[in-house]
């Protein structure tokens, strides 16, 4: 797939569209960045963020849709993935409203990160370069949404599973480990578990974790668990601990929990 977008400096957006495209397709893809005056643009299966037109299947300059989508928007509407990657779309809003002057991007977020892969010689053959680099830092961010997204799924059936820890209703053993358990047992889901359990048998231990009281909380759905001497390691903010044994474990949750 032969992609055509403008030269010179570059930002978030079509960075992120032929990131995208890299992902999410099977194709081979040679992107060729040619001045905003460019007209003949025939040679191209697509033409990104540049050519004055949009049509959603080749073109993809967003200066000509409204809607308040940058070409990162356009280009994901176009692979049809929204439903199925909610935390890519999320991302992908916020470029969105970046370069549309909706909400300007903080210092330190995506789209401020990507824009400081820019050369100071927006000219040269380095800034060829950058943008490539810039690309590849894009793709990796993207394949480690995809990738955990995709984790998120997995885990339904792992926390499907868990089972009662020592008979006890507020503790759950967990198959085997997911770290996106708590996307299913957390306060808001699960109020009545206090605890989650897991046997970690390439270290040969067991450890638990007090889920948050919501998704991405900190704050704790249960008791901090306490310091004793038993335990191979307890956590100072008492959300974690890890024990030598199953026995052990035990012995611990009846006072803890």
């Amino acid at each position: 797939m032969n992609i055509a977008t403008h030269n010179k400096i570059f930002h978030a957006d079509e960075v992120t569209a032929v990131a995208l495209l890299h992902v999410f397709t099977q194709e081979t893809i040679t992107v060729t960045r040619v001045d905003h005056d460019t007209e003949d643009f025939s040679a191209y299966d697509m033409v990104i963020d540049i050519g004055k037109q949009f049509d959603g299947i080749k073109r993809f300059d967003h200066h000509q849709y409204k809607g308040g989508k940058s070409s990162a928007g356009l280009i994901w509407d176009y692979l049809g993935l929204e439903k199925s990657y909610p935390k890519i779309s999320k991302l992908i809003k916020r470029v969105d409203d970046n370069d549309t002057g909706i909400a300007k991007a903080e210092p330190f977020e995506y789209s401020s990160l990507i824009r400081c892969y820019n050369h100071q010689a927006i000219h040269s053959q380095a800034q060829e370069k950058q943008f490539e680099k810039a690309v590849k830092f894009a793709m990796t961010i993207l394949i480690s949404l995809a990738e955990a997204q995709e984790a998120i799924e997995d885990a339904k059936s792992i926390v499907a599973n868990s089972f009662l820890f020592d008979g006890n209703p507020a503790i759950l053993e967990l198959e085997h480990f997911t770290p996106h358990w708590t996307s299913y047992i957390n306060g808001e889901l699960t109020p009545h578990i206090k605890a989650v359990v897991w046997e970690d048998e390439e270290e040969s231990n067991y450890k638990v974790k007090i889920p948050p009281k919501k998704l991405g909380s900190f704050k704790l759905n249960g008791k901090p668990l306490l310091a004793d001497s038993r335990m191979t390691f307890v956590h100072s903010a008492g959300f974690f601990a890890i024990a030598p044994d199953e026995e052990t474990m035990k012995h611990y949750l009846k006072q803890s929990v």
